[in-house]
């Protein structure tokens, strides 16, 4: 099958800031572990990062820090130490890529992370969280905080989600408490609005960007994505991720008023979605299927950080929609609720293929891929592709059986696109 390896993804000039960002935020988080009377918090995917902003506190994301170690051809190693310790291959990569990034020093900038002062997670995406995090919690000796949310399974109604609600509330009190325990500091509630009302703007220009990749050719797709969403998940709440998304939105408008897209022109033939966790130290693999004109334009990974909130609402309403986002996350939909989704999405961004990433590191959100799989392939009459890798650890890929699979799967979209 033919591919033309000139292919190259024409990103948005105010891409290039969020280099700065990201450096600015390691330098900030290696200072403040040497100030005294800072706070560092290691925080889940799913953890309402916009609760530590209030009361100060900087936030470090062990699995952000695995990412980095995946793309800098380090997991593998920091996967291996911590299996030398005991830790089964079935575990999560990202935690073993943590274990083995804190225990060996990692440098920040390779996907080291310097020791909290607590840990706090949820089970919103993976039950992993608490185990993983309670782990490293006794190891490092430091308090552990776990939120525990219920799932809103298939059968639940309203009664049942206002129960979900209530028991989630009384869990965001008792953090207050935890907080103070740490900090000494009381809850703010002004502030802690005033940080939502700004993550809310985070999250607003977020979807305008999303509204823009509908069209074609897309002027903006997950090989940004993918590491734009940073602000979203550490800094949702400040100024200079609002800034960073201002900057992309106005690349993006012009890219569109000018008929430009991320790819060169007519090279656009395939517009996917991609569903999970992409495999890190293989980023380039979104590249190569460039090649074959396939590009994500779509990825429900990506969107889900970015949830819209209010604050407009008195404090024991404000605190059930702050309980609400925990519960309603697209890594928690029933099967029913999330075929309707993916048929929406596949409406409405014109979609032409779906990927569906078997993480073998993040079992929670594979279940059900079969059946998503069928459904969408009777209902939409569109390819799906089940990709059985992992998100960080290299000894799960395969180039060569894993590019025979993509140009399969190129394949019988072009028949697809040519039959229909």
């Amino acid at each position: 099958m033919a591919e033309n390896k000139k292919i190259r993804i024409n990103h948005p000039p105010s891409a290039q800031k969020l280099k700065g960002i990201i450096g600015k935020y390691m330098l900030k988080a290696t200072i403040a572990n040497k100030i005294p009377w800072k706070k560092l918090g290691w925080v889940s995917a799913g953890f309402p990062v916009e609760l530590l902003w209030t009361y100060n506190v900087y936030p470090l994301h062990p699995e952000n820090a695995a990412c980095a170690a995946g793309v800098r051809k380090m997991s593998q190693e920091m996967i291996e130490y911590a299996e030398s310790l005991g830790f089964s291959r079935d575990l999560c990569s990202y935690f073993k890529t943590n274990i083995g990034a804190y225990d060996k020093k990692l440098a920040i900038t390779m996907g080291g992370i310097d020791k909290p002062h607590f840990c706090a997670s949820t089970n919103t995406i993976c039950d992993t969280h608490v185990k993983w995090f309670q782990t490293q919690a006794r190891r490092m000796g430091v308090p552990y905080f776990a939120f525990d949310i219920p799932s809103f399974v298939s059968g639940s109604d309203d009664s049942r989600m206002d129960e979900y609600l209530e028991y989630i509330v009384d869990q965001i009190y008792k953090f207050f408490d935890f907080m103070y325990d740490i900090t000494g500091k009381k809850f703010n509630l002004k502030r802690f609005k005033q940080i939502i009302d700004k993550s809310d703007r985070l999250a607003e220009l977020w979807h305008e960007i999303y509204e823009y990749r509908k069209i074609s050719p897309t002027p903006y797709s997950f090989q940004d994505t993918l590491s734009s969403i940073f602000p979203m998940v550490l800094l949702s709440g400040l100024d200079v991720g609002i800034k960073f998304y201002e900057a992309i939105l106005k690349d993006v408008k012009s890219m569109v008023a000018e008929g430009k897209g991320e790819m060169p022109p007519g090279t656009e033939k395939y517009r996917l979605i991609w569903e999970g966790i992409p495999h890190w130290p293989k980023i380039r693999f979104l590249y190569d299927m460039a090649k074959y004109g396939a590009i994500s334009v779509y990825e429900p990974y990506t969107l889900s950080f970015a949830p819209r909130k209010r604050t407009d609402l008195p404090e024991d309403e404000f605190m059930k929609e702050m309980a609400k986002l925990m519960v309603h996350f697209p890594y928690n939909y029933n099967l029913e609720t999330r075929i309707e989704y993916f048929k929406d999405v596949i409406d409405k961004y014109n979609i032409d293929g779906v990927i569906l990433h078997e993480n073998m590191s993040c079992r929670p959100s594979t279940v059900g891929m079969v059946d998503l799989k069928n459904a969408i392939q009777r209902d939409k009459g569109i390819p799906v592709w089940i990709l059985s890798a992992d998100m960080n650890d290299p000894r799960a890929w395969a180039d060569e059986p894993i590019k025979n699979r993509l140009e399969a799967f190129i394949e019988l979209m072009r028949e697809n696109k040519k039959s229909n």
